[in-house]
């Protein structure tokens, strides 16, 4: 387009289409920023002078609008910061500063759980099912032999340590 061209009509109404919505965003991130920073929606409407009703529907759309990374991209996110701190710790234990041990033990435990050696993150092993259970066993059997009472323990214990002496 030169400098004599002025913008079609579409362009313009498309630009400005663009700038109200850029606009929108803009506001829906300031009511969802506000909510949490602990603001109530009833604070964030009176200061915006829009009804309550409209703040929330922002808010739900800010909320709808924000996704959460994928499992995956989080680990390795993760795992690289924890790579950094756990080089910043390295460093420390060779300059012989021991204040790096407890930190260097801690990530070493982070970094295992996201690379699933952590056995709080392993799944439980599976139990193959039992078979279906047979007939019930009879009664129990009698006791052979009837243990003493507790009472008599102590003299019990005395005959066992003059028969060893």
């Amino acid at each position: 387009m030169t400098d004599d061209q002025k913008p079609s009509e579409r362009a313009l109404t498309r630009a400005a289409g663009r700038a109200r919505r850029a606009q929108k965003a803009a506001i829906r991130q300031q009511y969802f920023e506000a909510l949490a920073a602990g603001f109530t929606p009833q604070q964030i409407a009176e200061v915006r002078k829009v009804s309550v009703k409209t703040v929330r529907r922002e808010i739900d759309r800010a909320v709808a609008e924000r996704q959460l990374d994928a499992a995956e991209r989080y680990a390795h996110l993760q795992v690289a910061r924890l790579t950094k701190a756990l080089r910043l710790a390295d460093a420390l234990i060779d300059r012989g500063d021991v204040r790096g041990i407890a930190p260097l033990v801690r990530l070493v435990a982070e970094l295992d759980r996201y690379h699933g050696l952590d056995r709080r993150s392993r799944p439980a092993p599976r139990v193959p099912p039992l078979d279906a259970p047979g007939p019930l066993p009879t009664a129990p059997l009698a006791l052979t032999r009837a243990a003493p009472p507790l009472d008599d323990m102590a003299a019990l214990a005395a005959e066992i340590a003059e028969a060893g002496a």
